[in-house]
């Protein structure tokens, strides 16, 4: 199933959060820092109709309170307003 973001909007699959540090010591889950970093999947386009600058594949950082969480064929995902997305790292 292809999803295509409508407007200026970004889905993006999440990266999971760290179970284990690096020494080996187990972090429960509600202890767990929730990074807000993640590979986008899709990219909509600008109103203007000009495509966003990222693309299937980007490392992103994203921010703010208005991610839409979707679950899809079992995969999480969410939904990001470009201009909550902070950086690409390349």
């Amino acid at each position: 199933m292809a999803i295509v973001p409508i407007g200026e909007r970004v889905l993006i699959r999440p990266r999971e959060a760290e179970e284990v540090t690096k020494s080996g010591i187990y972090i429960p889950e509600t202890a767990q820092e929730k990074k807000k970093e993640g590979t986008v999947i899709a990219a909509g386009t600008h109103d203007d109709g000009k495509s966003l600058p990222l693309k299937a594949g980007d490392h992103v950082i994203y921010g703010g309170y208005s991610a839409d969480k979707v679950e899809l064929d079992g995969e999480n995902y969410v939904f990001v307003p470009f201009k909550d997305v902070l950086a690409k790292i390349e």
